[in-house]
């Protein structure tokens, strides 16, 4: 695991200014092998992976009825993990005979890499443009625009109900948008509030490869004195990892050192669960029109197609 300057900064700042150790930094060098195994165990068993990936077979159909497909499809994989949650809409895309190009997206080469081999294994002689980049940090219009040069409309995926994972929901959505022009889609993925099940929940956050995942970042700070917990925070409704520090320990990032003091709770984790109305405001506040909204059986899972909004003055 190595972080850039900007990084040590960004990590220093949020663990001093909010008491927390953003998640994303975790993806990096051996944090992409950690996510694998929890992929994998949440595509069995009825797993979110699982159930996204039935409701998406399911109206997959809907979905690609909808884009202009006649030059290719460029399927842009925003935090793409280990890029098994693209492979639906990839069989389907081929099985049409439409070109697809895969575009993972991600702040870790490690990820991309993990991801770009998951594609080519399961789809021989696809083509892969994998980028490198943080996404929360702007808007990529300019990468948006380079991939499509031939014609081709430009589909971006953000599943797993990982958009539940950042604090700020309208700036990660807003880049998204100013990445898009009105011809380009988005659909997303993201896990319903249901309290019923909360406590049924929360076990599957306390299982020894999420907690080797969200302390990866701590290994790598050499913090070693800590507890970790999973539970329910009704106010933002959200799931929340937290590491208790049990003895005091000094850190250091780069050139900057600080303390974390005993008792001190630093936040390693959320993941936000949304209701259905909830999502549908959050799109069109940030500046999106829902062109398909789907949910699974239970409503405890829902996918999203959306596009920007183009106002008239």
């Amino acid at each position: 695991m190595k972080l850039t300057k900007r990084q040590e900064a960004e990590l220093v700042t949020a663990i001093q200014g909010r008491g927390e150790v953003p998640l994303k930094f975790a993806y990096l060098g051996e944090g992409a092998g950690k996510w694998d195994k929890i992929a994998k165990d949440r595509s069995e068993g009825g797993g979110i992976n699982s159930v996204e990936g039935n409701l998406l077979k399911k109206r997959i159909n809907d979905f690609i009825s909808t884009l202009n497909t006649s030059k290719g499809v460029n399927l842009v994989d925003i935090g793409c993990g280990n890029g098994s949650p693209a492979c639906p809409i990839i069989e389907e895309l081929l099985s049409r005979n439409i070109k697809v190009t895969y575009v993972p997206m991600d702040i870790s080469s490690d990820m991309l890499e993990l991801s770009t081999k998951t594609i080519s294994q399961k789809f021989e002689g696809i083509e892969s443009k994998p980028i490198e980049i943080d996404f929360e940090l702007g808007q990529f219009s300019d990468v948006m625009y380079d991939i499509k040069q031939n014609g081709s409309v430009n589909l971006m995926i953000f599943l797993g109900s990982t958009l539940g994972n950042h604090s700020d929901l309208t700036r990660v959505l807003s880049n998204f948008r100013d990445s898009m022009t009105s011809k380009d889609y988005l659909i997303v993925g993201v896990e319903l509030t249901n309290l019923t099940k909360v406590s049924k929940i929360i076990p599957h956050y306390e299982g020894d490869n999420v907690k080797n995942l969200v302390t990866h970042t701590l290994k790598y700070l050499k913090v070693d004195h800590y507890e970790v917990e999973a539970s329910w925070n009704e106010k933002y409704s959200q799931i929340e990892m937290r590491a208790k520090i049990t003895n005091p320990i000094e850190v250091q990032v780069s050139s900057e050192k600080f303390t974390l003091e005993k008792d001190e709770s630093i936040l390693l984790a959320r993941s936000i669960k949304f209701t259905e109305y909830a999502v549908t405001k959050l799109f069109s506040d940030v500046g999106f029109r829902t062109e398909l909204l789907t949910t699974s059986e239970d409503r405890g899972y829902i996918l999203t197609m959306v596009q920007p909004t183009r106002y008239s003055i």
